[in-house]
């Protein structure tokens, strides 16, 4: 089956554990071709990478950075190719929402970066 027939029941079991885990709130937002899930100060911006690819950025809550003294947000990812566009690795992809939302980082995630 091609990525862009996926069958919207799958996609929409994939994502269901996010509202029964995070309920109302949870939210969601779309910019462009990204749509970001936000919960607790947690951020999941994911969007399309290539025909058949999903790639998502986690971002923790704004800290105070100990080097400059400025407010810095750190950026991990799972995976730097991201995640097939397949059921399985929706799924994959939920699970590791749910867990950086729940307060998981290393070692399931890479830091990749501060903004």
């Amino acid at each position: 089956m091609a990525p862009s027939a996926a069958p919207t029941q799958w996609l929409a079991e994939a994502f269901a554990p996010l509202g029964s885990t995070f309920g109302d709130r949870l939210r969601i937002s779309r910019d462009g071709s990204a749509v970001q899930w936000s919960y607790d100060g947690h951020s999941a911006i994911v969007e399309l990478g290539g025909s058949d690819r999903i790639v998502a950025r986690f971002i923790a809550p704004r800290a105070i950075d100990a080097v400059s003294g400025l407010p810095s947000a750190p950026v991990y990812l799972r995976d730097e190719r991201g995640y097939a566009l397949t059921r399985v690795d929706c799924e994959r992809m939920v699970a590791d929402m749910v867990a950086f939302f729940s307060g998981t980082r290393e070692p399931r995630f890479t830091f990749v970066a501060a903004g």
